[in-house]
Order: C-alpha cells, then structure tokens, then sequence
C-alpha cells in the first residue's frame, strides 16, 4: 500500500535540517553581546554628575585666575587683569548652574538636564571666544604710563575654556551613554484573550474536531 501524498509532505519537512532560532535581539548571538556591552546607567549618570561638577568647578576657578599679562616694551612691569574683571564674573552664576544640573541628572537621569549642561557649556565657551579671547590678544597703549603694551593669554583664559569644552563633552557622551528612551508601557498590561473564544492566534477559525 503506496503512502498517502501527506505523508510524504510531512516525512519531506521532518527530514529537513532543523531551523536555528533567531534571538529577539537580533541576527545570531550578537544582540545579546551588544546589550551587554552597554554600560549600566548608575555608572552613565556618575560620569556625567562627575564631569559637570569638575566642569563647573574649572570655571569658577577661572574668575579668580589671571585672565591675560600685559608686556610692555620696555621694562615697565604692568599688571595683569583677572578673569572675572574682565567678563563681570558671568562664570560664576553658569558654574553654579552646571553643578545642579549634573545633580539632577545624576539623581532622575533626566536627558533635557543634560542636554542643559551642553547648553551652559555653549555659553561659556562663547564667552571665552568671542569675549576674553580678544582682550587676551591685543596691542594698546597703556593709559596710566602710554606706553606700547601687548597682552598675552594667561592661565583663567586656559580654564574657562577647558571647563566650557569638558560641559559640552559630558553632555555629548552622556547622551551616547544612556541610548535612548525605554517606551513607556501601558499601565493596563495587555488584556488576556479569553478562552473559548473560537478564535486561532493566527485570526481564522479555529478548526472543530469531529467527533468520532
């Protein structure tokens, strides 16, 4: 007795090669190695409460620093202004600032304080570039005594510029660090299917068995 052509379908389809199961995260094992590779966000958020409490502290500092030395041309000593004369201390309230924010992000993970920390740090380095940046570098004659002075850029110019470009790295990597949102899910939960419903998972009808 010859077999029927459904049994020879089904002995074809049992004697295949057994299928691999794809992994949810993606083709392979390599989305399980990507997700392990990601660092935990208690780790994220205290690189970024790190580099805006040493970003902010850089631009305190600055203030009080020696912004640029005055050289004559002769051997008249001139002295040097401050950072914070130079700009009326606008570092110090951004500084402040920055400090907070890196707390906030560090306490609620909060992305648009981060994306404030980049923010401040924009601001300040403006400041540094288009403010301090000039006076550093100029040729003038020197009131008091009229003499030909040149002004060089000291140590508070260095500062303020390195802890304006270390806020807006904190920001930067901090977002690469955290990815990206996990999508809220619904309080509710999905609704159970209720039994009996005659109904297959794939929609149609589920088949009746007849009875014997």
């Amino acid at each position: 007795m010859s077999p029927t052509p459904e049994a020879d379908h089904e002995y074809s389809r049992g004697s295949g090669a057994p299928r691999r199961p794809s992994s949810p995260g993606g083709t392979g094992g390599s989305g399980g190695s990507q997700g392990s590779s990601r660092l935990p966000p208690g780790s994220v958020q205290g690189a970024i409460l790190a580099g805006a409490l040493l970003g902010a502290l850089l631009l305190f500092v600055a203030e009080f620093t020696a912004l640029y030395d005055v050289h004559a041309a002769t051997s008249i000593q001139l002295p040097s202004v401050g950072t914070g004369a130079n700009d009326s201390y606008a570092l110090v309230p951004l500084a402040l600032l920055a400090a907070l924010l890196g707390i906030g992000v560090f306490v609620s993970g909060s992305r648009p304080a981060l994306l404030a920390i980049g923010v401040v740090g924009l601001v300040a380095l403006l400041i540094a570039l288009v403010g301090d940046l000039p006076d550093a570098h100029r040729t003038t004659i020197y009131s008091p005594r009229f003499v030909l002075a040149r002004s060089t850029p000291s140590a508070g110019f260095y500062l303020e510029t390195l802890g304006a470009v270390l806020l807006i790295a904190t920001c930067v990597l901090g977002f690469i660090g955290l990815g990206r949102p996990e999508p809220q899910r619904p309080r509710g939960g999905a609704r159970p299917q209720p039994r009996g419903s005659g109904r297959s998972p794939d929609g149609g009808s589920a088949p009746t068995r007849a009875s014997s």
